[in-house]
């Protein structure tokens, strides 16, 4: 069992905070890890990485500094034994992916996030520990998700922790409550398409199928999602982000919930539970997604 939480809010400057308030509510759904992804109101690139320790910084940069010039860099220590580190790169667009690789293929450097507007804080622990240990800081955002895990199907290391992202597609971010049964026969298929992944998790190879999906087969968001609700075995519930939109898929058996509560202002929430809801909009009654459904919201 796992947590998921989403916000759409334009122009909002306690998103980040919102999102881990929401998560705050529901630690009896997995304290073993906690993450958000938000969207910030900002076009240059940063990046968030994970190193297993911080004598790796210098290999990071090394690699960083082979793209773009580096500013407002900063590392520290996490919750567990992971260092973490991000900056602003002054570099083209068309070098984050290839950068995303070179640091990926590290075997003590996983990337968290990398790209315009998108930023992915995540870590063992609790939602108060991932607040007090990394001391969010995000401007204006527009939207993002959320997750807190308890780890079933894989180890419980932080880059295994949700949101994950995609080197294929990297403003996209994805977290999910629930297992894939048939993990391993779509992993497979994409890896023989050259698809490289970091952990085990199941999660990570939906994010990969799904931004395959957009990347390379030219689906958009609702199309993507539609390709993998019919490819996927087993009982899930997904929240995938872009930079313009948010996106739900529900499996037709609908064990795992998600609530969605739309406000007249704009304002949408989703959440594993009514209770999480509370701390963003109090006294409001959330409609549960139907079974078998996508739907899509643009910011």
């Amino acid at each position: 069992m796992c947590g998921i939480a989403g916000i759409i809010s334009k122009k909002s400057d306690t998103l980040a905070n919102d999102l881990i308030e929401m998560l705050k509510q529901i630690p009896h759904r997995g304290t073993d890890a906690t993450g958000i992804a938000v969207y910030e109101e900002r076009n240059d690139i940063q990046i968030r990485v994970a190193l297993t320790d911080s004598k790796y910084q210098k290999d990071l940069e090394e690699i960083v500094q082979r793209y773009g010039v580096v500013s407002n860099s900063k590392a520290y220590n996490g919750v567990g034994i992971f260092t973490f580190y991000e900056a602003s790169l002054a570099m083209g667009s068309e070098n984050i992916k290839p950068l995303n690789w070179d640091i990926d293929s590290h075997p003590q450097l996983c990337v968290h996030s990398l790209g315009q507007r998108i930023k992915v804080y995540k870590d063992q622990g609790s939602a108060d520990d991932l607040k007090k240990c990394h001391k969010i800081n995000v401007g204006t955002c527009s939207h993002g998700i959320g997750h807190v895990r308890l780890a079933t199907e894989s180890v419980e290391d932080v880059n295994a922790a949700h949101p994950f992202v995609s080197y294929l597609q990297p403003n996209l971010s994805i977290v999910h409550n629930g297992q894939f049964t048939n993990y391993f026969k779509i992993r497979r298929a994409l890896e023989s398409k050259g698809v490289r992944f970091t952990t085990n998790n199941d999660t990570e190879m939906a994010t990969h199928f799904i931004a395959y999906q957009m990347k390379e087969k030219g689906h958009d968001l609702e199309g993507a999602l539609n390709v993998a609700l019919d490819a996927f075995d087993g009982i899930f519930t997904i929240l995938a982000a872009t930079e313009d939109q948010i996106g739900a898929v529900r499996d037709r058996l609908a064990f795992k919930p998600v609530l969605i509560y739309e406000a007249e202002n704009g304002m949408v929430i989703y959440a594993s539970e009514q209770i999480a809801i509370a701390p963003i909009v109090p006294d409001v009654y959330a409609t549960e997604m139907d079974p078998g459904g996508v739907k899509i919201w643009s910011i």
